[in-house]
């Protein structure tokens, strides 16, 4: 039996895909605009903004963001979405002056629906983007085809095709800046495997065999359990069922653990690594796992 994930791609290939196209000549001077224009349609809104804003070392970063909008009761999703729905995918090869674009992802909430446990977002995301041109001294020709879903009782898939030129001088035009912080500080900082400090991962334990087979993780949370949460990726290609609560939290730990019995063979899993996202309203943080 195909899962909710494969089944939604299946019914995409099946009716075709929902555009939300957006195609915007930016001017060609040092003022040219930070922002295309809103496009709204399928219960969506997408848009393209770009400043310089702090970034870790907290020097200016020329930073653009892919921001959405979304009608109330709708989502959409992280990069691993849960049970079901599509991750969004961006494509920047048309771009002209990118040396890089590397897309940061701000930390998603879960939701409980008729398909499980969907990760992702409502009413509004940006997701930042770190963009380096080739030649400094010229503008970047920012050309993106974005392929998303947008989701409440029923999903639609969508795309997303934005052009934006960033110039030396345009960031200051108005100011995005603010906004593109926002969600810079809730991207999870990256933590070396086995720091148990602050916001982190305190222990790990992998059963891969029986009739049980499970992982269980012990998750810090140092400031408080407001928001808490945690999501585990699998090596890429295999499914792991999302993580959840059990037992009750102590000692600033919650305990969380992932049922291998609904995902792909769990004996695939040794050797391998997975990805452990942290969240909560005061912090957010990443790490590693090797599962031996």
């Amino acid at each position: 039996m195909l899962r909710p994930t494969y089944r939604l791609r299946a019914l995409s290939a099946a009716i075709g895909v929902s555009a939300l196209i957006l195609a915007v000549s930016a001017l060609s001077n040092a003022r040219a605009g930070t922002a295309t224009s809103w496009t709204s349609k399928n219960h969506a809104s997408t848009r393209l903004i770009a400043d310089a804003t702090p970034w870790q070392n907290k020097k200016k970063t020329l930073v653009a963001g892919i921001h959405i909008k979304l009608d109330k009761g709708w989502k959409t999703y992280w990069r691993y979405p849960g049970d079901s729905g599509l991750p969004p995918r961006f494509d920047w090869s048309g771009s002209s002056n990118l040396k890089s674009a590397k897309v940061l992802w701000p930390a998603p909430k879960r939701y409980l629906d008729s398909a499980g446990t969907s990760i992702g977002y409502k009413t509004e995301v940006v997701f930042p983007v770190l963009i380096e041109p080739v030649k400094a001294d010229q503008p970047i020709d920012l050309k993106l085809k974005m392929e998303f879903a947008v989701c409440a009782d029923i999903c639609i898939p969508a795309e997303a095709d934005l052009q934006l030129k960033v110039g030396r001088d345009s960031f200051f035009s108005s100011n995005y800046a603010p906004l593109l912080t926002r969600f810079l500080q809730r991207v999870p900082e990256k933590k070396a495997p086995g720091i148990n400090t602050g916001l982190s991962v305190s222990h790990t334990k992998a059963q891969l065999t029986g009739k049980a087979p499970y992982l269980t993780i012990d998750a810090r949370f140092p400031k408080g359990f407001k928001g808490a949460d945690l999501f585990i990726e699998g090596p890429e290609g295999f499914y792991l069922a999302p993580a959840k609560p059990v037992g009750k939290p102590g000692k600033g730990m919650i305990r969380f653990n992932v049922d291998l019995t609904q995902g792909d063979d769990p004996k695939d899993l040794k050797g391998k690594t997975v990805t452990l996202t942290l969240v909560s309203h005061d912090a957010q943080a990443e790490t590693t796992w090797h599962i031996e």
